[in-house]
Formats: C-alpha cells, structure tokens, sequence
C-alpha cells in the first residue's frame, strides 16, 4: 500500500477491463503522443488505450518523452514510449508498473520494442529495492542508449559507478571515443581535440553552461580558450558527452565538438548514497607513490521534492618526464673538407637540449548541489563547483650545439644526403626553472525547469572564474659559456634512437665550467572570469511532423586578465663559483630507455646562493617596465545570443522519424587592451571589433527499420579566436645570437565553417552496434601563424604573429564496433570488444602561393578495446593510436617539426569483494611508449618519456 499510495494510479474506466484480460493483449487502439514530458505522456497513453499505468512520482521527474503514434497495443506504445529511458515495465493482473531498469543491461534495452521483452522480474513486492551494480559493460551500454536516442550526432563515456571512472583522467577516457584525441602533458590528458581540430575548436561546458579556463604560466606559454582536463578530477563526473552536430539550443563556437561534463544530481541518486574510495598510484619515473582520496554523499527527502549532494577529492600526483628538447636543424652551405669551398647545402642539427621535468602536484575539488523538485512543474537545482591544483615544477637542463663554420674538416657524418652530424665547437648553457604554480576554477550555476500554462521556463544563471598563478615566480638560473669541441651525431626519429654526444674538451659535472649568465624572474598571473544569465522556454504543439517549439535567449559577459612581468639579473655575470654552488644530478637513469651516449648527469644550480649574491632591488618597483606592458592585455568579451528550434517525431508512412531545425543567432563584441610595441616604446591601445553571426542548423533521424538508425545534420559554425591571439602583445626571446618573437592580433577575424554529417547505425544486439559515419567542413575563414621581420631597438626579430588566412577543408570517415559476445559458452561469454577508427584529410589556402595540410591533424587514428566480465570480477585493456602530426601551417619545410605517430596501452583489473566494495587495478602506458617529433625524412627532432604509473583502488558504496 505505501507503493500506491505515493504513486500515481492512471486508468481508463473504459478500458480496465481489456487492459486486464491478456487475452486481448493485441487490441490496437490509435495512438497519438506529441513530445512531452513524460509524466504528461504516460497520462495520455492510459486514457488512449485504458492500460493502468503505475509508478512512482520520482522516476519520471524532469524526463521528457518522444513522439508515439500510429495504430498499436497499449504494451507496444508503452514499449515505445519507454524506450532508452532507464525504465522497464513490470505487468501483474493487468496493471503496467514502471521500475527502474538494471545496470546490468537486458535486451530490452537496445531491441525494438515488444511486451514480452519488457517483462521485467517475477516479484510481486515492487516495494523492494533495486540494487544498481555498474560495471563497465553497463556504462558503454548507457552511453550507447544516450548515442541512439539523441537527434544529435553525439558519443559519450559514463561513470561505470557513482564516483568510479574508468581512467585517472577525463581527458584520458575520452580518447577512446571515434573521432577523439588528446595532447598530454607529463604523461596525463591535458586537451581534447574531435575529428582532428585543434583543442582551440572545441567549447567544454559543465553541465551545458560555460565554464572558465585557466592558462599556462608553467612556461608563458597560452592556451587561449583551451579548458584544461587536468583541473576537474573524474571522481567528481557523472559523463561526458561529445556533441559533434551542433543544434540551435546549444551554445556556438565549436567548429570540432561540444564537450559537455555532466555531475551528479541528488534527486537522480539513491537517499543516503554514500561512497568513498582511496588509491595509491606508483609513477615509474618518479619513484614515488602517490595518494588519492574521494568521497559522494547524496541525501533526499521521503517524498523526493528535495535533495543534497556534496562530493570531494584530494589527491597527489608526482611526474617526471626525460626530454630531448630544443632540437633545431639548419640548412647551409658547408665545406665539409675545409678546402675553403662550399661542398653544397646540406640539411644539418643546429641545436639540442637534454632535459629533465619533474613536478609535485596536489589537487582539492569539492562539488555540492542541492536540487529542490515541490511538483512535477517546479524541479530547480543549485550547484557549486571548487578545484584547486598545486604545482611545484622542476626543470633541469643543458645545451649543446652543431656550428657548420668551426667543422673539423672530414669528421661530417652524412646519411641519405643529410649532414647529421660531426665534430665542431660549442658553447653550453646549464639552467635550472622552478615555479610554484596554482590553478583555481570555480562555477556556481542555478538552473532548472517550471512548468506552467503548457509552457516549460528553462531559466539558467552562473558565475564561474579560473585563476592561473606563479605563488612561486618562474625562476631561471642560467650559466652558460664555452665548452669546447663536441662530436655529435643525430639519428632518425626511431623507437630507442638516442644522439651520440662526446665532449672532447670539457665536463659538465665540473662546477666551475660555465660563467654565470643572469637570473631570470617572472611572475604571471591570468585571471578568467564569466557571469552569464539566460532564458529559454519549450512548448509541446501538434502541427504536422511538428511536436514542440524551443526558444531561448542568452547574454554572457567574459574578460581574460594577463599580467606578466619580466626581470632579468646580470650583476654576477661573467663569474665562476665552486661547487657549494650546486647540487648533483638527482638521478642515475635519465635517458636510460634511449640507444646511444651522451652525458646524462651535469651539475645542478642551486638557485638561492646566487639569488642571495645578486642584486634583485629592481622587484621592489611596483611600476611596469616597457616589457611588462607588452607582454600583458586585457579582454573583454560580450556574447548575446538567442535561438529558435522546432522539433519533430513522425512518421512517413510506416518509417519514424525525428529530429530538429533551427537558427541561432549571436553578436559578439571584443576588446582587446593592452601596448603595442612602435620598436621603440610601448604604447596604450584599445581595439574593439563586433560581429554577427546567424548559424542555422538542422538534424535528421530516419529508423528504415528495425535496429536501424540513419542520421544526417548540417550547421553553421563559428569558432572565436583565441583569447591570447586576440591581444595587442609583444614578447621577445633572443639568446644574444638568435632573436625570435611572438605577438598578438587585435584584427584577427572568427573562424567560420559548413559542417556536414551522414551516418548509419545498426544495432544488431542488445549493448552492442555497427557505425559509420561521414563529415565535411568547409571552413570559409581561419586564422594561422606568420613569421616575419620585426624591428625593436636596432634587433631585427623573427616574429611570428596569427593573421588571416584563406579557406580549407576538412573531411572524415568514422567507424565504430561495439559488441559483447554472450552468445560464447561460459565463461568466454563475458567477452567484449569496443573498436574505432577515423580517418581525416585536410587542406588549406593561405595565400595564392601557399597551400598546405591544416596543423595538428593526424590522418588516422584508432581505438581498440577488449573487456571481460565474469561475476565480481572485471578487466579492460585499452589500446589507443593517431598517426603523424602535421605541426606547421602554409610553410611546412624540411625544418618544420611534426609529431611522430603514437599508441598508448592502458587497463584495469576489478574484483567486487561484496555487493558494496570493490578494489581495482590500473596501469597507465603499460608497455612505457615514448612520445618522438621529426623533422625532413624522419630525422629525430624531439623525444620525451614520462613512463608508466600504476594505481591501486578500493571503493565502498553504501
């Protein structure tokens, strides 16, 4: 009695009896459903058809339903009705009771409907509690129901559990999904990149609203718009959906995909859900073990019309990577045989620096929410969202040179008509970087649904910001001089290849070889905030194949504050100090998975001996200097946007169909504050630019047949500059011999594109579908580097800058194979296979002279993975590749460097010790790949290993 009576009992009089005798269970009835909410449409069907429908208010609350009609049994509509919404149907004496279905998937969920299918469990209790169980066969069964039912092109990954992921990293597991990259930063994901597009082309949303980035202020470099995957810890994730076809509702600026992160709900979660787990995750190359904490607790009221959540995770993270950077190739003419003639021009190395990056990090996140649902027509949700990433980095390194003038005649090495190397003088330069960096991001959001007069509010409003800063500035101490004759000799871009260095004058573990240079002292900080309020509203109608209308409005206002100051110290320069000044190389096997010799142990400055001997009063002066000011800007962005969209779930003949279509419209205004460098000061400037865009879009889906989907979309799309690129900035680098710079373009326009989808998919097994899909964007404008002259004090620069390009074109195939094989005998019948493939090609106009590949594209990239499920015990083992990347736009030579293709092998060992505890085993990059760049024809150009980590975890959720 306390089911019925918290429930909602939906009847028919003058149907009961029919829907009672099973006998007449095949009695059609013509059903007409529209788009709506689904508490709304299960009303409906039960007066069509007479059929007793039961369950709890709960279960339905905030779900909307899809269009049903045509002539049908009250099971068939129902059936329909449910389908991909988590439900099942129970019947007992004629009476239809909703549940809520398994994570352990059962056929239903992915096989056209049936009644018999449907029939889910024998009790007549439905008072008792459904024990959910999520494993990793039912968060890729989840994400492949969100795939079918979606209008949009869109690919998702689930929590195979409340606070378990499968990986360490979001970024990590997005990976796995067709069409989806990641670049990495000391060995963890760091960016997302769809269908090839740079991570510039992407928008990441939390829960559908923006959310703020942090920077780069490990090195100065920027990321722009970039959200960085490493400041949101997974334990806190729900799911991740990747949106690749764009529809009017859906915030504009992504010419790759919408990256949206979804977060738990306690309304959507058990009352009293409590979990915690604990890890300690071993890195290879640091040596050391790490820990890692979180925590969920959900609480809700009996009647489930309010609800708490808060979540939390601390963890530690220790990296280490072995690099060889800073590899720079020439091409000149040589006298190899120093007869005092040139022997031809010949491609030579110019440069390399042994580096070794170590860094300590430590993240807090805290979530909380409170949802607050009186009635079906109120369901409003509060959230807060904290991290904090604490980041000491550690950066040791030395250089080495190749000078073609000081050659020691016939000692070049030459292979494939490529001078690699041979024995010519060198200056060295030791340094040591260290900062102390902190990452904060914090969103709060208020968001929910009101129902009133047949009209569905969707009012939004949040704040978020991201603060990057050096707590630490980046501290540089350099010495640098003379060393001597080296032999060096440079190898192709092989798996193992090291360079072979020989000093044949000097000892880099001596400490008195070097002079002093200077110390280098920055401070940086970048500050990005966003405060956004919107309104959009959802009406079911019944006009043709038309089921609702949706209509929203939006404005955002965003600013990107970049403060950086540079100082440099030069009062012990020239001078040589005794070892009390240094500390040893702190490790014995730096480099010890390469091939080859070179010096692998050098002296290592201690910074505050020669911080405490140098005059550092000029940090005492609050007051900018020239530098300062062009190196810093100030953006303002405002967005306003609205949309209309109408949606639509018919039928053409016997043949369903659904989708929407729609037009977004958005005027932004930019700008862009900061000094623009004359060559001979810095001078104030201020750039405004505004621009409209109006972006309509459509997505069709077309089910010919049983299990079988077709799709097809098209959109206008928009991304927006880069936040950094958008900046009247000057920085200069110059070494003394080499004098490069980059800047900023207040000018630069949005990229806009054409994108086109067609796809087909076919679900041939429950959990389990064959999928194809082709893409095309026809990108109308875009923005590339330039490198020209630049003249500041008598200098003359090398200064690359983004500027306008010309057109491109982007096209794709990608394949997808999911299937669990239950049809095996025991225990085989645990196997599974996920399986991707994309290929991608490219082209671009830059000029009427320079056509070239788009930058950062590779051609071809798969995933493969193989899972097994038997019991409490679980494995994956995940292997993810992308081919060569193209690194340089429009003037891609012999000295561009481009990333060699690399695959990477992960996997996860569980056991369920009880139905509420679980410990797991992870290893990350198990067989310990190693990330290479190249230049030409495969000449080594860059080589970095951050090596394997292994994580031990154990769970309980209550």
């Amino acid at each position: 009695m306390s089911l019925l009576a918290s429930s909602i009992l939906l009847a028919g009089t003058a149907g009961v009896a029919q829907a009672q005798d099973r006998g007449q269970a095949s009695a059609t009835y013509q059903v007409k459903l529209t788009a709506q909410p689904l508490s709304e449409a299960l009303r409906t069907l039960s007066r069509q058809t007479g059929l007793e429908i039961v369950f709890r208010p709960e279960l339905v609350r905030g779900r909307n339903a899809r269009a049903v009609s045509g002539q049908l049994s009250a099971q068939n509509a129902l059936d329909r009705l449910l389908l991909n919404s988590g439900l099942v149907v129970r019947y007992a004496n004629g009476t239809a009771f909703l549940e809520r279905a398994p994570a352990q998937r059962q056929p239903v969920a992915l096989v056209a409907p049936v009644s018999a299918a449907a029939t889910v469990g024998a009790s007549e209790d439905n008072t008792s509690e459904i024990v959910v169980t999520g494993t990793y066969s039912a968060s890729i069964s989840d994400a492949l129901d969100r795939k079918r039912s979606a209008n949009n092109v869109v690919d998702s990954i689930e929590a195979v559990d409340i606070a378990s992921f499968p990986s360490q990293n979001l970024a990590e597991a997005l990976q796995r999904l067709p069409g989806v990259t990641i670049e990495r930063d000391r060995g963890e994901g760091l960016f997302v990149k769809v269908r090839g597009l740079g991570a510039n082309f992407q928008v990441t949303l939390l829960n559908g609203q923006s959310i703020a980035v942090n920077e780069n202020v490990r090195d100065s470099g920027q990321s722009g718009r970039q959200f960085r995957f490493d400041t949101i810890p997974a334990e806190l994730v729900a799911g991740v959906d990747v949106v690749k076809s764009p529809s009017a509702n859906l915030e504009e600026g992504a010419i790759g995909g919408i990256v949206n992160i979804r977060t738990f709900k306690p309304l959507d979660l058990e009352s009293g859900k409590f979990v915690v787990s604990a890890a300690g995750s071993y890195a290879e190359k640091a040596d050391r073990v790490d820990p890692n904490f979180s925590t969920l607790a959900s609480w809700k009221n009996d009647s489930a019309t309010f609800g708490a959540l808060i979540a939390a995770t601390y963890s530690k993270r220790s990296t280490r990577q072995d690099r060889l950077t800073g590899i720079d190739w020439g091409i000149d003419k040589m006298d190899l045989d120093g007869d005092g003639t040139s022997d031809g021009e010949y491609l030579h190395p110019w440069s390399l620096r042994p580096t070794l990056e170590q860094e300590d990090r430590e993240r807090y996140a805290v979530n909380a929410a409170v949802q607050f649902a009186p009635s079906d027509a109120v369901n409003l949700a509060l959230e807060g969202f904290y991290t904090r990433l604490n980041d000491y980095y550690d950066e040791l390194t030395y250089s080495v040179g190749f000078d073609p003038k000081t050659l020691v005649p016939g000692s070049a090495v030459i292979q494939d008509g490529v001078v690699v190397g041979g024995i010519s003088k060198s200056d060295s330069q030791i340094g040591r970087d260290i900062s102390d960096m902190v990452h904060q991001n914090w969103f709060v959001g208020l968001s929910g649904d009101i129902k009133a007069g047949g009209w569905t509010f969707h009012p939004k409003a949040y704040v978020t910001r991201a603060l990057s800063d050096t707590a630490g500035p980046i501290t540089r101490t350099r010495l640098s001089g003379p060393i001597g004759r080296v032999r060096l000799t440079m190898p192709k871009a092989e798996s193992g290849a090291m360079p072979s260095v020989e000093l044949l004058d000097s000892n880099l573990d001596q400490a008195s070889l070097l002079p002093f240079r200077r110390i280098e002292w920055r401070p940086l900080k970048s500050i990005d905030k966003e405060h956004a309020y919107g309104l959009s509203v959802e009406r079911p109608v019944n006009f043709g194949p038309f089921v609702s209308i949706d209509l929203g409005a939006k404005y955002r206002s965003r600013s990107r504050d970049y403060d950086r100051r540079d100082l440099k110290f030069e009062t012990l320069k020239g001078k040589h100090f005794d070892g009390t000044y240094f500390n040893q190389f702190p490790f014995n096997d730096f480099l010890s998975s390469m091939k080859g010799s070179l010096p692998t142990s050098w002296v290592q400055p201690r910074p505050d001996p020669f911080w405490n001997e140098s005059d550092t009063s000029a940090i005492a002066s609050t007051e900018p200097t020239r530098a300062d000011k062009r190196n810093s800007y100030q953006i303002d962005e405002e967005i306003t946007s609205a949309y209309g969209m109408a949606n639509f779930d018919s039928l053409l003949g016997s043949t369903p169909f659904r989708g929407n279509i729609g037009m977004r419209y958005a005027h932004t205004r930019q700008t862009s504050s900061g000094h623009a460098e004359t060559g001979t000061e810095a001078v104030p400037v201020s750039f405004v630019t505004t621009y409209d865009d109006f972006l309509p879009s459509a997505n069709l889906v077309v089910e010919p047949a049983r299990n079988l989907i077709l799709r097809f979309a098209a959109a206008r799309v928009i991304t927006r500059p880069s936040l950094a690129d958008l900046a009247p900035r000057l920085t200069l680098n110059s070494s003394g011999l080499i004098f490069e710079a980059n800047g900023g373009n207040p000018n630069l326009k949005r990229f806009q594109a054409w994108q086109y989808d067609a796809g087909v998919e076919y679900y041939f097994a429950p959990s389990s579908a064959l999928i194809a899909s082709v893409f095309y964007k026809d990108i109308g404008t875009f923005v590339y580097n330039q490198v020209t002259d630049f003249t500041v004090d008598g200098n003359v620069y090398k200064l690359t800058a983004p500027t306008n390009g010309g057109d491109a074109w982007v096209k794709g195939l990608e394949l997808a194979f999911q299937h669990q094989f239950t049809f095996l005998p025991a225990p085989f019948d645990g196997l599974g296979l996920q399986a991707n493939y994309t290929v991608t090609d490219s082209k671009a106009t830059y000029s009427a002279t320079i056509k070239d590949d788009l930058a950062g594209i590779a051609k071809h990239s798969y995933n493969l993975t193989g899972f097994y499920e038997n019991g409490p015990f679980e494995a994956w083992l995940s292997y993810s590749w992308r081919g060569n990347v193209l690194q340089s736009v429009g003037t891609n030579n012999r000295l561009s460097q481009n990333s060699k293709a690399f695959g990477s092998v992960d996997g996860s060992l569980s056991l369920r010790v009880t139905d509420y505890a679980q410990i797991s085993l992870q290893g990350i990059n198990i067989l310990n790949a190693k990330q290479l760049d190249y230049v030409d024809n495969n000449w080594l150009a860059g080589y970095t290993d951050y090596g394997r980590t292994v994580r031990l975890s154990a769970r309980v959720s209550l």
